[in-house]
């Protein structure tokens, strides 16, 4: 009996060892494996333009002008740099004028800005360059038949200068609207394109937006010029038969794009009195003429 057991426990023993040994062996196998080879994938960023601007001094304000029962609001000046060779500036406001038994009501805003900037040539290569603006106009005007209120917009320029004279400028028509008129406004300017050289400019832009309601006994529509994205017009201050409803409002102010690229057209022109080349054939043709 001693025998059997020490023999069945030799077994047992080698049985076990056979198992510890089966469950390394997958695990070694795995240490032998060859390393999976990692893939780095290097995406290079898109290349810098030849020509860049460069932001310098930087004065804005935008003024509120408001008498009597009325509501402004969104009266913004934001300027962005996309790009290294594009800036754009949106000037936004919005403004009601609701007049009342007290006497008249006026709301509005005056906005104006000075942008001074750099125009790098970045590649030596680069030997003239052209700057191109444009400008938009993206808003509501609203007004009542009842009171004599009247909403508009004037002023949206903008004009590049140097050495204090103006280089380029546009200029987007104002609009307004009176007795009971409504109108969507999405008006543009340009572009305009201008050769340029490096150095400093200054970018003058300017925007106005009023509202009026003369003195009124009984409770009216209030005129309104909305050119702000959402929420600066409080709902309650427009009609419940609102003509613009689910309009979208993102876009609106008055915003202005200026662009800078290299210009590599050829300005050489024939100089002297040289006639211009004869078509094909022409020239042939009048050779065979001067032959005897």
């Amino acid at each position: 009996m001693v025998i059997r057991k020490i023999g069945g426990l030799q077994m047992w023993k080698k049985s076990l060892w056979a198992g510890l040994l089966g469950a390394a062996l997958p695990v070694s196998s795995l240490y032998a494996q060859a390393p999976t080879p990692i893939t780095i994938t290097v995406t290079r960023s898109s290349e810098a333009p030849p020509v860049s601007i460069i932001l310098k001094d930087r004065n804005a304000r935008a003024v509120p002008t408001r008498a009597c029962l009325n509501h402004t609001g969104g009266g913004n000046i934001d300027v962005q740099q996309p790009s290294p060779d594009t800036i754009v500036v949106t000037m936004t406001g919005t403004a009601v004028a609701y007049g009342g038994p007290m006497g008249a009501a006026t709301a509005g805003w005056n906005i104006d800005l000075e942008q001074c900037f750099e125009i790098s040539f970045d590649d030596p290569k680069v030997k003239k360059a052209k700057l191109t603006i444009e400008g938009r106009v993206v808003g509501l005007l609203r007004s009542s038949c009842k009171g004599g209120g009247s909403a508009g917009f004037s002023a949206a320029t903008a004009s590049i200068a140097v050495n204090h004279s103006d280089l380029v400028a546009i200029n987007v028509p104002g609009k307004s609207v009176s007795s009971g008129e409504n109108l969507s406004v999405n008006d543009q300017a340009g572009p305009v394109s201008v050769p340029v050289q490096a150095g400093t400019y200054t970018l003058n832009q300017t925007f106005q937006i009023s509202t009026c309601q003369p003195r009124c006994i009984l409770p009216c529509k209030a005129p309104s010029a909305e050119f702000a994205p959402d929420p600066a017009l409080d709902p309650l201050w427009i009609s419940n038969w609102e003509p613009f409803k689910g309009a979208s409002k993102k876009d609106f102010g008055f915003q202005v794009t200026v662009r800078v690229a290299a210009d590599s057209s050829d300005d050489t022109k024939p100089e002297g009195n040289a006639a211009a080349p004869l078509p094909k054939g022409a020239e042939a043709e009048r050779n065979a003429e001067i032959q005897p």
